[in-house]
């Protein structure tokens, strides 16, 4: 990347450079012509001299060359960096399920136990995994519509992931419930990135609540949205921050960033709330589905 930068400024600064004096060399034998030794010399000396004051003026358009050259570049670099990184945090979480249930799998294996239920549950979370992914690299895709909107189930959602975040919560000394107020918790959306928008909530959650610690997931509804509320007895949050979580640039890093790119895309709106050492409240609120 420095080597092409330096390279097209070199070329940009050049241009712009020997440009001017190649046209001082040609106003300078159009204008000698007929005169004596001296006048040429003076002649030269003016020409020579408009060149040197040209000089940073040409340095400074070769330097806005480049970068303007180098635009394009620039912005492909950050798109990937950003893919990067996202990739790898939406895959951190369930690759850490996917840990868990294997070593429950062969403690289970080692002790002669049968582990029917735990391989039902790793080849249920592979295939979660794999929808990660997908909806990850469709994401990417910003001229292409995400496919496979439908009615999701949040309340079903929900219980679900407890029920994956099961073991691993219970390693931390963390429990988590997961509550329904109202009959319907139906929205109009994709099932994979609504799942990754709930992951992305608890597993933020569980990343600050310590042992002992709580986490409840609250779902209501009416005929005009579906409200999930994430809330644990953890680190809490200063108020004064709670605008700046999604923005990327916090320590609680891209998780919840990505979570609001979801609810975004679904229409919708994400708030949090909290006090230091209090816990914190994550809210997401989504147009229903229609009957």
């Amino acid at each position: 990347m420095s080597r092409a930068r330096g390279r097209a400024a070199v070329q940009a600064a050049g241009a712009a450079i020997v440009l001017p004096a190649a046209l001082g060399a040609i106003a300078y034998r159009a204008a000698a012509s007929g005169m004596d030794a001296t006048a040429r010399r003076r002649l030269r000396w003016a020409l020579a001299a408009a060149g040197a004051a040209h000089l940073p003026a040409a340095l400074l358009s070769g330097h806005l060359i480049a970068r303007r050259r180098l635009a394009p570049l620039d912005e492909a670099l950050d798109r990937r960096r950003r893919f990067a990184a996202e990739v790898t945090h939406e895959l951190r979480a369930p690759i850490a399920r996917l840990h868990t249930r294997a070593q429950l799998a062969a403690r289970g294996l080692r002790a002669g136990a049968d582990v029917a239920g735990e391989m039902d549950l790793l080849v249920a979370d592979t295939a979660r995994l794999g929808e990660v992914v997908d909806d990850v690299l469709r994401s990417a895709r910003l001229d292409r519509p995400r496919s496979g909107a439908g009615p999701v189930d949040l309340a079903a959602l929900a219980s679900e992931l407890a029920a994956s975040e099961l073991v691993r919560a219970g390693e931390r000394g963390v429990t988590i419930a997961v509550s329904r107020q109202g009959p319907r918790h139906v929205v109009h959306g994709a099932e994979p990135a609504l799942r990754r928008l709930l992951s992305a909530l608890v597993d933020n959650a569980l990343a600050h609540t310590g042992r002992g610690g709580h986490i409840w997931v609250t779902l209501s509804g009416t005929p005009a949205k579906v409200e999930v509320t994430v809330r644990d007895d953890g680190d809490g949050l200063d108020p004064e921050d709670a605008g700046r979580l999604f923005a990327g640039h916090s320590r609680d890093g891209l998780g919840l960033a990505l979570a609001r790119e979801v609810v975004d895309g679904h229409g919708g709106t994400i708030t949090a709330a909290g006090r230091p050492g209090a816990g914190a409240a994550f809210t997401v609120r989504l147009p229903a589905a229609s009957r």
